[in-house]
């Protein structure tokens, strides 16, 4: 009999949001506008050469990045989707041996990409929705190889400032990695909110990670990237397979970051839509926690699970949170108008239920 490593029986396969033909979903922080124009231009006239293997290196895209940041092209690392980099991160760092620093209610794949490579989660509590990163700098003592950090947070919306972020990495030792996940950090309005570019210049150990799923609207197409220090993306290109990257991603993705004007217009909704959704909440009584990212995190007087089936009733798909060990809560993507007002409406009904 095929025995496959310890480490799997741990290990939960990661639940996507749910999808139903017909119906608004709201359960993925997927851009509501759709992809950049721009990018789906750059498909069509891409896809007649789908023949032809992608460029390995991802070499005009790391260029463009480059100029995009004011740093070079060997300070990024393309992944298929940032959760790829996540598994190079722990391919590369990570043995049974170590241990790793993660919130008790974030992203899954932090602990799903530490676990796939042996190694134990220490997790710390969120402390009113928000990273305690004093807990965490404690947590410094267990002596973790890797710390994971999610700004905005997922799934609260809410961030750490530039000035906690300094506090807490003037602890790490130069020997754990801190990760960085910003994959919502365009929406971000926050003036306090770190420039973590800026700090990934002056520690060469930490990994900041992006991604063009969210904003973009290219979640279909799996790129996000990572930016460090050149001696840490060379190390973490040691374990990552070549043509990785598919070329009609590289290619959306280098229009995207030409368009500016559907950035503009994306922020745009998503405040108008924040505001909208803020009232409306505050209408039915729901305690909800403000966000700095595209969607936003309410608590409810029912099981989250009975209200997401009452919503799909009603063609409306939220994320119940109880794979964040929040049964009494859920995730709503911010919409565009319409979408806000139908999924209000179906919440009103679902509730009254």
């Amino acid at each position: 009999m095929l025995k496959p490593r310890k480490e799997l029986k741990e290990l939960i396969p990661y639940i996507a949001g749910k999808f139903k033909e017909g119906c608004i979903k709201l359960a993925s922080n997927e851009n509501p506008l759709g992809p950049s124009p721009k990018a789906q231009q750059s498909i069509i006239k891409g896809s007649v050469a789908m023949q032809l293997y992608p460029d390995g290196n991802c070499t005009k895209l790391k260029q463009k990045l480059a100029v995009y940041y004011g740093l070079k092209p060997e300070n990024f690392i393309i992944g298929n989707g940032s959760d790829e980099i996540l598994l190079f991160i722990a391919g590369a760092f990570l043995t049974a041996k170590d241990k790793v620093l993660i919130s008790k209610t974030t992203f899954s794949e932090y602990e799903f990409s530490a676990r796939l490579f042996g190694a134990k989660p220490i997790f710390i509590p969120l402390k009113n929705n928000k990273y305690d990163l004093e807990g965490f700098r404690k947590a410094l003592s267990k002596k973790p190889k890797v710390v994971y950090l999610c700004n905005p947070n997922n799934p609260t919306g809410t961030i750490f400032k530039e000035n906690e972020l300094k506090v807490f990495l003037k602890a790490v030792p130069k020997s754990c990695l801190v990760v960085i996940d910003e994959a919502y950090n365009e929406y971000v309005q926050d003036r306090q909110y770190p420039d973590s570019v800026k700090l990934a210049e002056t520690y060469s150990n930490i990994i900041i990670l992006r991604t063009f799923s969210k904003i973009f609207g290219l979640a279909g197409l799996r790129i996000g990237y990572g930016i460090a220090s050149k001696d840490l993306i060379n190390v973490l290109n040691k374990t990552r397979e070549p043509f990785n990257v598919n070329r009609l991603a590289q290619q959306a993705a280098l229009a995207a970051l030409d368009d500016e004007t559907f950035l503009i217009k994306s922020i745009d909704n998503n405040l108008e839509g924040k505001k909208y959704l803020y009232q409306q909440f505050a209408k039915l009584g729901l305690p909800f926690t403000k966000t700095e990212a595209n969607f936003i995190y309410v608590d409810l007087p029912l099981p989250a699970k009975d209200i997401f089936q009452r919503m799909l009733n009603e063609s409306i798909i939220i994320r119940p949170l109880d794979s964040f060990s929040k049964p009494f809560a859920m995730r709503v993507t911010i919409g565009t108008p319409w979408q806000n007002k139908r999924l209000v409406d179906a919440l009103k009904k679902s509730l009254r239920r």
